[in-house]
């Protein structure tokens, strides 16, 4: 009961530093959208930092999963870049609160916040610049890049047109041109 409380509790969180940004987010009304009396919340977190810095995590974790399982069903490159931007995409559709505290936090003044999503997002950029890149450049399907400044690319240009999203989660440009350019440059 205590992991679905906590799982409760960062949901609500996220709902709620979607909505508020985390300088007007509040604990306590955290705790109430989670269904939980006032203060519950500091049962399992310290203090608003530490939820948000335990929240980070949470969405870093399960945003590489996500895609981590669509990127494996293929095993060509080619395929597996285009299933990044398509999963990525659907993600961002699919779990709005999280994306929006996501790209906020990425453009946030908060450096702690900044250090930590590096931190957490490390094994998505592992998963691009070796199951996509390294394995594509080894095939000679993509042209010889060095793999982890181009992952760093890459992700820089999901997390760019991931953030385009209007409230729906409807993206601005759709996951087949962002890949198909990507394509482009690595194929050169």
């Amino acid at each position: 009961i205590q992991n679905k409380t906590r799982a409760l509790l960062l949901e609500a969180a996220a709902e709620e530093f979607a909505r508020e940004g985390f300088k007007g987010a509040n604990i306590n009304r955290i705790s109430k959208n989670a269904g939980f009396a006032k203060g519950t919340i500091y049962n399992y977190f310290e203090s608003k930092r530490v939820l948000m810095l335990a929240l980070i995590d949470e969405i870093a974790a399960g945003h590489k999963e996500f895609m981590s399982k669509q990127v494996h069903q293929k095993e060509n490159p080619v395929r597996r870049l285009e299933l990044f931007f398509e999963a990525g995409f659907a993600w961002v559709t699919g779990n709005l609160a999280q994306g929006l505290v996501l790209f906020t936090t990425l453009n946030g003044p908060d450096r702690e916040f900044k250090v930590r999503m590096y931190e957490a997002y490390l094994p998505m950029f592992e998963l691009v610049s070796q199951d996509i890149l390294a394995t594509g450049i080894e095939q000679g399907v993509f042209r010889q890049v060095e793999p982890v400044s181009t992952a760093a690319l890459i992700m820089n240009i999901y997390l760019g047109t991931g953030s385009q999203v209007n409230e729906r989660g409807e993206q601005w440009l759709p996951p087949s041109q962002v890949s198909d350019f990507c394509l482009q440059s690595l194929r050169g």
